[in-house]
């Protein structure tokens, strides 16, 4: 979910140069809403921040040698010890068109009923879901988009259940049957949170159930064989059947965090915002991953395969789920979000570039498994620069920009492994 918390600190982060997708209302209605931090990024706000890393770099395979790739950001691979010290380096990055050219596409922004879209996250190499909205974060109707035949199709209507004022729908997660969703009545202070779902294929939707209290404040959906599963602030994963019935929590769930289902996560204590995942859980298999953090790091999260978080002193730190092979990128931040099975979205340093000279990104995406880094959009002469992240519940691979009939999109589902 993104809190105010976290909301001030991105905007400190950007320092005035900041320009929200959807404008002002957006940062506004973010402060109201309750979304999960690292997910609710559809009004993403990019700090006009400098990129410049250099430099050659190794793809890190671990229990494999590493082996050379082309140049992308500077890396220093450090043992646990001596994380704080490593010694920045810099280099350029280039826009994700030239790097990943097979994951970016244009679309339109609206449907044709003048509905604007809001990308979810990609459900193979060429399709995206969406959701359309009437109006600003009035989600009201699946979509799926195929940017190769480059044509739309409707899943079905998202609606709102009768009665119940101020309903906003939440984040989406795609499942093998169904698509899911929740909403909330976020300027309500009551608790009340209701689930749905929708067959893949297209139908009606509809209505699993509702829950309120403490069970009403979610951070993240899930979908298995035969229920919905969501996860509360507090920590706890629940379960409610697709064919009705009462909630009940899951087995062997208490103090963890919905990741994507099956697993789950655990936070070893510290400061709030800036608690390392420690343990990573299989909630069917019971099996308990621990994941170490490789020296001084803050925010350690993890993907499917590689964890993430802020070295002390400055720099992103990489490290496989066991704490091996951590390496350090001195010259990005994290920016606190992982992006499907793997990828990080991270923060630039800024540098002495000008941004009316050459290419500058605001944000930029960095896959370990090959070493290569991509910017996403970039600043404009007058520092200011906007993107989105796709709003689904498990890690979405989608980012977008731009303005006007068509937006960008970048894929990462129809990014390979080389």
């Amino acid at each position: 979910m993104r809190s105010e918390e976290d909301l001030v600190r991105t905007l400190r982060a950007g320092a005035g140069h900041v320009t929200p997708t959807g404008g002002l209302a957006a940062a506004v209605a973010a402060r109201r809403r309750s979304r999960r931090r690292r997910q609710w990024a559809g009004m993403a706000l990019a700090a006009a921040s400098v990129v410049l890393v250099a430099g050659g770099t190794m793809a890190v395979w671990r229990g494999e040698p590493r082996v050379s790739v082309e140049p992308a950001v500077a890396v220093t691979t450090v043992s646990p010890g001596e994380v704080a010290s490593a010694v920045p380096r810099v280099a350029e990055v280039k826009p994700v068109a030239e790097v990943w050219p097979e994951a970016v596409f244009t679309m339109p922004a609206a449907a044709p009923d003048g509905w604007k879209y809001r990308p979810v996250t990609g459900i193979s190499p060429t399709e995206v879901l969406l959701t359309a909205e009437s109006s600003f974060e009035k989600a009201g109707r699946l979509e799926i988009y195929d940017s190769t035949a480059r044509t739309t199709r409707v899943v079905g209507d998202m609606p709102a259940p009768e009665g119940v004022k101020g309903y906003f729908v939440q984040d989406v997660e795609v499942g093998e049957r169904y698509f899911a969703w929740y909403g909330t009545t976020p300027n309500d202070r009551d608790k009340w949170a209701d689930f749905w779902i929708i067959p893949r294929e297209g139908g009606t939707a509809q209505r699993v159930g509702e829950v309120t209290g403490d069970l009403a404040n979610v951070e993240r959906i899930g979908l298995t064989e035969d229920a919905l599963v969501w996860s509360v602030r507090d920590g706890g994963v629940h379960r409610l059947p697709l064919s009705g019935g009462e909630p009940e929590k899951v087995a062997g769930s208490d103090g963890l965090h919905l990741d994507s289902w099956p697993y789950a996560v655990g936070y070893a204590p510290g400061e709030r915002g800036q608690k390392n995942q420690d343990r990573r859980v299989d909630l069917v298999t019971g099996e308990k991953i621990p994941l170490p953090a490789s020296g001084s790091v803050t925010k350690l999260t993890c993907a499917a395969e590689w964890c993430y978080g802020d070295a002390k002193g400055g720099g992103l730190l990489v490290q496989g789920l066991d704490g091996s092979d951590a390496t350090l990128l001195p010259s990005l931040g994290f920016h606190g979000e992982v992006l499907g099975d793997r990828f990080a979205s991270v923060m630039p340093v800024r540098g002495d570039a000008d941004p009316a000279k050459e290419y500058v990104a605001p944000v930029a995406v960095y896959d370990p498994t090959t070493g290569k880094i991509a910017g996403v959009n970039r600043v404009s002469p007058d520092g200011s620069a906007s993107y989105g992240s796709g709003t689904s519940s498990s890690p979405t691979t989608i980012m977008y920009w731009g303005k006007g009939p068509e937006v960008t999109v970048m894929n990462l589902a129809a990014v390979t492994r080389r």
